[in-house]
């Protein structure tokens, strides 16, 4: 049976209702809110996550001297991720970038997921990483990824989508497909969602691409595959605060980032602490009072955190790989910002110590 195009349009306007998704096998999911766990020693930082895995061709090359393709490792790399992940109410989705079929944005084939859309779970997470593909299925199709994401966005709360990709696309010039910036534009204007984009890209066109995507909101960033390589855990950090294992912290004052001299002593054992122990690294994670825009306090947490790691760098010549960054805004304060005092106690780089697992 054949449908025309406005058919197909109010069709698919119905199953994707405010409140609608499509889960991933076809049908339509109603989505609920997250439910609050309370985990002793952790803060939850999103509400759900997607993972986008990419088993293309562009994955299946070696990496390094590991003896494995860039694949292999991807898959390593998730799996190690989600074991150091506490069970924090999330919902959560692993998705392929693409199937060797059709796109059709209600196909069940074109959505068929590794993990379909539910309460995370991380023992049932684990077995559908195991599950995933160390053999190529296609060409890089990072279009896809983002096409799909216009059907599964739209949960209550923020989403974080951590994206496989070198930056390239395969589209087809007589297809009509949304250029994967615009596509990325797109969803960033109408959806509360933050992207982690883990780059292997190795072409100027690439990189530039993915760093315009990060660019699209204040809340995403690209990270390098061989910082994820060398520190799997850090890759679901940002969904979570640790209570436990802080170094110390730096405060700062009301619209700065700059370091002030008081806080150089602690930085300097930071530093040093670090030199000492090459197997650990530090994650940085910047935080800011509620004065001001989210979206401007989302930046210039970024900019306290990227203050913080060019002290680290300039001073002891730590490896950037070994200094990792979260940024979160005015998100998770730790007084009240209706004093001034509690404000003070806010604006604040927090320093966590890690092992390498």
């Amino acid at each position: 049976m054949k449908f025309k195009t406005p058919y197909l349009v109010t069709l698919l306007a119905v199953l994707l209702l405010p409140g609608s998704s499509i889960a991933g096998n076809g049908s339509t999911v109603q989505p609920q809110m997250a439910p609050t766990v309370e985990h002793p020693g952790y803060t939850r930082m999103a509400d759900n996550f997607f993972v986008f895995y990419d088993p293309s061709t562009a994955m299946t090359v070696p990496y390094k001297n590991t003896g494995m393709t860039r694949l292999e490792v991807e898959k390593q790399i998730l799996l190690r991720s989600n074991g150091s992940l506490p069970e924090l109410g999330w919902q959560a989705g692993l998705y392929p970038h693409w199937k060797n079929v059709m796109w059709l944005p209600s196909s069940p084939e074109t959505f068929h997921p590794y993990y379909r859309l539910q309460n995370y779970n991380n023992e049932k997470y684990g077995a559908a990483l195991e599950e995933l593909p160390v053999v190529s299925t296609g060409p890089p199709m990072l279009q896809f990824a983002l096409m799909k994401l216009e059907y599964l966005l739209g949960l209550p709360g923020r989403t974080d989508v951590f994206l496989f990709t070198n930056g390239e696309d395969s589209r087809v010039k007589e297809v009509e497909e949304p250029e994967p910036l615009a596509q990325a534009r797109m969803l960033a204007a109408n959806y509360d969602v933050c992207f982690t984009i883990i780059s292997s890209a190795t072409s100027d066109a690439a990189i530039k691409l993915l760093n315009d995507i990060a660019s699209v909101n204040n809340c995403s960033q690209v990270i390098d595959f061989d910082t994820v390589a060398d520190n799997p855990e850090y890759l679901f950090g940002r969904l979570y605060m640790k209570a436990d294992g802080s170094f110390g912290k730096v405060l700062f004052d009301f619209d700065k980032y700059n370091i002030k001299k008081e806080y150089r002593g602690v930085l300097d054992q930071v530093g040093h602490f670090l030199m000492g122990h090459p197997q650990k690294h530090t994650v940085l994670s910047g935080f800011t009072d509620n004065r001001g825009s989210e979206a401007y306090n989302i930046r210039l947490s970024e900019r306290r955190a990227k203050s913080v790691r060019k002290y680290l760098h300039d001073k002891f010549k730590i490896n950037p790989n070994r200094i990792l960054l979260h940024w979160y805004g005015y998100a998770n304060p730790i007084a009240s910002n209706d004093t001034e005092g509690g404000r003070h106690l806010n604006r604040r780089v927090t320093i966590t110590i890690s092992r390498k697992k």
